[in-house]
C-alpha cells in the first residue's frame, strides 16, 4: 500500500503507454490480445486508474503524457520526451505509472532513471500496482531490479516468438506488409494475400513495356508525370487519393526503377527483405537479396517472367555506366543548403581530353524535369580547395588561442596509455555484463523447468544483481574518465595534425567537420564539431565561415 505524506509538496506528470507489443503468441502465430484485454490495459483506464489515485492521495497533476503505440524497449516516445522536458524546466516533481512496464521494459533504462536521472532532479517515482515508491526507503531496490529483469526478459522472449511466428508465416508465403504493393490489393477475404489492382495494373505494363523498348527510368519518369499518373504514394492501402502536393513532386526515376526491380509483379511473395537489429532497437538493415524468403506463384503476376528479365537485364547494363562510384574528399559530408539533399560529383570531359568534377545536388539530379531544386552545379576541385583552406585557419586560430594547453610529448604519452587502459577495461566489464545476462536468463529457465528452487534462485540472483550493480556503477565512472581524457588530448592533436599535414584524408576531415552546405548563390557554410570542447573561437554552439566560390 503507498501512503503519500505531505502531497502538497508534489506536482505529478502521469505516464499511461500502451504498444504494440501487448501480443500473445501460441504455436508460432501470433495473435492479437482480446478486445476486453486491450482496453483494460487501454490509455484511457491507465489514466483513469492514475487520476483517481491522485486524488485519492490529494495529489496536484500538472500534466498526462501517454505514448499509445509506441515500444516499452527504448525512450524514443513523444510523450515520455515531453514529461522529462518538464521535469528539466522544473514543472513536475513526481512521476506516477500504473505499473513499472508501462515506464519501461529494458532493466539498463530503469537503472538510468530510478537510480540516477529522477534522484539528481529530486523527482519522486511511483508505480502503483508493483507497490514501488522511491520516496520510500521501504521501497524494496531488489524488487524494482526484478521487476526490471522479468520484463526485458518478457519483452525479449515475446520478440524472438514473433520472429519465429513471422518466419512460419514467411516460408507459407503469406503477405505480411502493412501496405500493398503498387498494382496489387488487399484481399478482402485474406489480408495476407494479394488481388490485382485493376485500375493500377495497366500502369505497371506500361512502365515494363517503356522500359522493354530501351527507355530509361527517367525518360519513364517523365512521361508518367507529364500524364500525372497515379503516384505509388497516392495509394494507401486498398484507397487511391489525388494528393495535389504529390502531384507537383510526380514521378523520379528511383521510383520507376523499384517498380522495375520488383519481383511481386511475377506473382511473387518477399519476405525477410529488412530485419531490426534488436529488439531494443529502432535501427533497420536490410538483409542481402540471397538471404530473402521469397515464395513463387503466390498471386496473380501482371508482368510476365520473359519481359521481367529482358527489363532486369537493361537495367544491370545501364546501371553499369551510370553506377560508376567516385572517391572524393567530400563525398558525404557536403549537402544542398536548400534541399538538406547530399551533393553528388559528376564527370566532365574537357576538349583536351581531362576530366573536371562538378557537384550536383541529387535532388535536382533525380528529377530534373520537376524543377525540385537547382543543379548547384560548381567545380570540385575549387571547392575543395576554399574548404580546405578555410579548415586550416581556423585550426590555426584555435592553436594560437590555446598555446597553454599545448602538453608536453612525455605527458601526452601518459594520457594516451591511460585512455587505452580505461578502454580495456570498459570492454572487459561490457563483456561480464553480458555473461551476467546471459547467466540471468539461464537461471529463469532452470527455475520455470523446476530444476531449481525459488528459494535457491532469490538467493543467487541476489548475489549476481549485487555483481551486476558494483559493475554498472564502475562502467559509469570509466565512461566519465574516459571522456575527461578525450577532452584532454584527442582534439587537440587532431587539430595540430590537420594544420602539419599537406594531404588531408577523408577520416581528418570527418574528425572535425559535422557538415558542410552549399547554397544556390555558392555559399559555402562549415559546421564544426566544437560544440562539446568549449573553445574560445566557438560562437553560438556551431562556428560556421562563409566563403564565395569563385
Amino acid at each position: 500500500m503507498i501512503t503519500i505524506s505531505n502531497p502538497e509538496r508534489y506536482i505529478a506528470g502521469l505516464y499511461p503507454r500502451l504498444s504494440n507489443e501487448n501480443i500473445e503468441v501460441s504455436n508460432g502465430a501470433v495473435v492479437e490480445t482480446t478486445e476486453d484485454e486491450r482496453e483494460s490495459g487501454s490509455i484511457s483506464n491507465q489514466k483513469l486508474f492514475l487520476n483517481n489515485f491522485c486524488k485519492e492521495n490529494n495529489i496536484r497533476v500538472y500534466d498526462t503524457y501517454a505514448d499509445d503505440g509506441y515500444s516499452g524497449a527504448n525512450f524514443e516516445r513523444p510523450g515520455f520526451k515531453r514529461m522529462i522536458a518538464d521535469i528539466e524546466a522544473g514543472k513536475i516533481n513526481m512521476v506516477i505509472v500504473k505499473d513499472l512496464s508501462r515506464f519501461a521494459r529494458t532493466s539498463v533504462g530503469i537503472d538510468k532513471y530510478l537510480e540516477e536521472y529522477f534522484i539528481e532532479k529530486g523527482v519522486r517515482f511511483i508505480a502503483i500496482t508493483d507497490g514501488i515508491d522511491t520516496g520510500h526507503i521501504e521501497t524494496s531496490e531488489e524488487m524494482v531490479k526484478f521487476k526490471a529483469f522479468f520484463n526485458e526478459w518478457f519483452l525479449r522472449d515475446t520478440s524472438k516468438k514473433v520472429r519465429n511466428g513471422k518466419k512460419t508465416r514467411a516460408k507459407e508465403g503469406k503477405v505480411m506488409t502493412t501496405y500493398s504493393t503498387y498494382g496489387y490489393k488487399k484481399d478482402p477475404l485474406d489480408k495476407n494475400h494479394y488481388i490485382v489492382d485493376e485500375e493500377i495494373a495497366p500502369i505497371i505494363k506500361e512502365i515494363f513495356e517503356w522500359a522493354k523498348t530501351g527507355m530509361t527510368p527517367s525518360d519513364i519518369a517523365v512521361k508518367l508525370s507529364e500524364r500525372k499518373t497515379t503516384l505509388p504514394s497516392e495509394v494507401v492501402g486498398n484507397v487511391h487519393t489525388r494528393n495535389q502536393s504529390e502531384i507537383k513532386r510526380g514521378w523520379n526515376r528511383n521510383t520507376v526503377i523499384k517498380i522495375l526491380r520488383n519481383e511481386t509483379y511475377l506473382g511473387y511473395v518477399r519476405n525477410g527483405t529488412l530485419r531490426k537489429v534488436s529488439y531494443k532497437s529502432k535501427k533497420i538493415l536490410l538483409v542481402p537479396h540471397e538471404d530473402w524468403v521469397i515464395k513463387k506463384g503466390m498471386h496473380e503476376p501482371i508482368i510476365d517472367e520473359a519481359t521481367f528479365n529482358i527489363v532486369q537485364e537493361q537495367i544491370k547494363s545501364r546501371t553499369g555506366v551510370r553506377k560508376k562510384k567516385y572517391d572524393w574528399l567530400l563525398k558525404g559530408i557536403i549537402q544542398c543548403k536548400e534541399c538538406g539533399k547530399k551533393l553528388s560529383v559528376l564527370p566532365a570531359k574537357q576538349k583536351n581530353g581531362n576530366i573536371i568534377f562538378y557537384l550536383r545536388c541529387n535532388t535536382y539530379a533525380s528529377a530534373t524535369h520537376l524543377k525540385l531544386c537547382t543543379s548547384h552545379n560548381n567545380n570540385l576541385e575549387k571547392v575543395t580547395n576554399i574548404i580546405i583552406e578555410t579548415i586550416k585557419e581556423k585550426c590555426k586560430d584555435f592553436l594560437e588561442e590555446n598555446k597553454y594547453i599545448n602538453i608536453a610529448n612525455n605527458t601526452k604519452n601518459n594520457l594516451l596509455c591511460r585512455k587505452n587502459m580505461l578502454k580495456n577495461e570498459i570492454t572487459s566489464i561490457e563483456k561480464k555484463l553480458k555473461d551476467i545476462n546471459n547467466k540471468v536468463d539461464k537461471l529463469y529457465d532452470d527455475k520455470c523447468s523446476g530444476m531449481l528452487s525459488d528459494e535457491d534462485f532469490s538467493r543467487i540472483y541476489q548475489r549476481t544483481l549485487e555483481n551486476k550493480t558494483a559493475l554498472n556503477q564502475r562502467l559509469i565512472e570509466l565512461r566519465q574518465d574516459e571522456e575527461k581524457e578525450t577532452d584532454g588530448i584527442d582534439i587537440y592533436k587532431i587539430v595540430s595534425d590537420f594544420v602539419k599535414q599537406k594531404e588531408i584524408t577523408r577520416e581528418m576531415l570527418v574528425s572535425l567537420v559535422d557538415r558542410i552546405e552549399l547554397s544556390e548563390n555558392k555559399e559555402i557554410t562549415i559546421y564544426y564539431k566544437f560544440n562539446a570542447l568549449n573553445f574560445n573561437m566557438v560562437k553560438n554552439n556551431q562556428n560556421e565561415i562563409v566563403e564565395k566560390v569563385c
